[in-house]
């Protein structure tokens, strides 16, 4: 039990470490396209793929600081497709029976 939560934790760690990676690539980015964009252009386009690279550093940091989305998430959902398939499994049946039940009434 305690390996599965340092795994857990592990995980959730370098998650966050590749993020703030993203992060600082991302400005230090950002500083050059505003930087070359001053020095070669008189129209400000350096916005563009400041804020396009933005919207990725934004989804970036929902999924890994999201809860929602998280190992228990799925695991979550997971235990829910299997609960849906076994009740399918199981109304087939129930209704093939009374079908059956009923055909020699």
């Amino acid at each position: 039990m305690e390996k599965e939560i340092y795994k857990i934790a592990q995980k959730r760690v370098k998650e966050k470490r590749k993020f703030y990676s993203h992060v600082m690539s991302w400005l230090l980015m950002s500083v050059f396209f505003i930087l070359l964009n001053l020095f070669t252009s008189d129209v400000f386009w350096a916005i563009f793929p400041i804020l396009g690279w933005g919207v990725a550093v934004a989804f970036h940091a929902i999924r890994v600081f999201s809860f929602t989305y998280g190992d228990d998430w799925e695991q979550r959902e997971i235990e829910k497709e299997i609960a849906k398939i076994k009740y399918s499994k199981h109304s087939v049946r129930d209704t093939k029976q009374s079908v059956r039940d009923t055909d020699f009434v």
